[in-house]
């Protein structure tokens, strides 16, 4: 019988944390408390970038790919540094555990 792996602990909590942050810019918006000023088209955007990075760092956590985990993390920062002022933090600290979550799984898998 063939071992599933496990996914990686810190790329699942980067998932958490990024798809966390895109539930909420969604829920900002429909409140409104975010003011797109006829700018849905760019909101579409990033809405869609911010999903797409955590199917993204999801797929790699459980994958266990450290590749992959350090693509998610220089997108994460990325579009974090990018939203700094909103909602940039948090996608910058799931960055920080991609990262760590990609240099984690390299180490296990060498030994």
């Amino acid at each position: 019988m063939r071992r599933i792996p496990r996914p990686s602990f810190l790329g699942l909590a980067a998932a958490a944390l990024s798809g966390a942050v895109a539930v909420l810019y969604l829920v900002l918006i429909a409140q409104g408390a975010v003011h797109v000023d006829g700018d849905q088209g760019w909101v579409a955007i990033v809405v869609l970038v911010l999903f797409g990075q955590t199917a993204l760092v999801t797929v790699a956590a459980f994958r266990r790919s450290p590749p992959l985990l350090v693509v998610s993390a220089v997108l994460l920062l990325s579009t974090g540094i990018l939203g700094l002022f909103s909602i940039g933090m948090p996608l910058i600290v799931a960055s920080m555990l991609a990262g760590s979550g990609a240099v984690w799984t390299s180490v296990r898998t060498r030994r």
